[in-house]
Formats: C-alpha cells, structure tokens, sequence
C-alpha cells in the first residue's frame, strides 16, 4: 500500500512539475498571496496567455494571438497606472511578407489591474493607440516604434496616466 502511496504521490507530482513547465516568464510575485505568469498554450492561434494566481488557484487572464507570426514576451514590469498597481506585458510578432515588402515587428503594450486580489484587463492601457505599433520597413516605408521598452513605457504611462 504504502509503494502505491509513493507511486501515485510522485504521478501527480510529475504532471504538476510538466504543466509548470511551460511557464516562459514568471512566475512574479504582486504581493503575499497573488503572482503572475506567462505559459504556453496548446492553442495553435492563441499560443500564450498570462495567468494570475492566488493561494494555489490559476487562472487565465488573456491570451496572446498569433500575428504573422507567434506573440513573443519582450518585457514584463509592475507600475502604479492611475493610482492602482499594474502589470505591463510587451508582446512582439515578427512580420515578414516579401511581396508586400514588410518587414519587421508589430508591438502592442498590455496592462493589468491588480486590486482585491484579482487581475483584471486594463482597457485604457489596451485601446491606447499610441502604445502598439510597427518597426521596420511596411509597404516600403520605415516605420519606429518608440515603446519597446521598459524605461519608456514607463515613462509614457508616467506622463499620459497619472
């Protein structure tokens, strides 16, 4: 009995030890009990997405889609928007497409509210057309993205949200 214990105990650690696995940035703590993540999805169209967790229970916040190519984690910083802490994501997708001569990155900047023990989508943060956009050449013309970057994207969010 006790080797079937040992048997099923390592099992199940096994499978907790592989699902953690995937894990490509974080785990970082917000505070005593809550931490954030970014892991691979099995999703073919949606391959990561960040997760909030709290006393041992995960769950999704967002998911990143696949543009041109697969999202990429350029950064992940804490910073205080409007008051309330925030979790800021910089994901980047490789854009190569010849014939349409583009080549280059597209950027969008992500933000989470953290309160109450929950994480949360910041839409002000989200729908700031200012915070995505493209570096390279598209269409032929050259194209720069000022914020791909931790330092300045703070500093952009320090100006615009107070």
């Amino acid at each position: 009995m006790r080797g079937f214990i040992l048997g099923l105990t390592l099992l199940v650690s096994s499978f907790y030890t592989l699902a953690k696995s995937d894990i490509v940035q974080g785990p970082f703590k917000l505070d005593a009990d809550g931490s954030v993540y970014i892991k691979e999805e099995d999703d073919i169209n949606y391959p990561l997405a960040i997760y909030f967790e709290t006393n041992g229970n995960a769950s999704k916040v967002e998911s990143y889609e696949v543009d041109g190519s697969g999202p990429h984690v350029e950064t992940v910083f804490f910073t205080k928007v409007n008051n309330k802490k925030n979790v800021i994501v910089l994901i980047s997708w490789e854009q190569r497409h010849s014939a349409e001569k583009i080549n280059g990155t597209a950027y969008q900047v992500y933000g989470y509210n953290y309160s109450l023990n929950s994480l949360s989508i910041n839409p002000s943060i989200k729908n700031d057309q200012n915070l995505n956009g493209l570096d390279g050449e598209f269409n032929g013309e050259e194209l720069h993205f000022k914020y791909k970057s931790a330092v300045k994207i703070k500093a952009y969010l320090q100006s615009h949200y107070k």
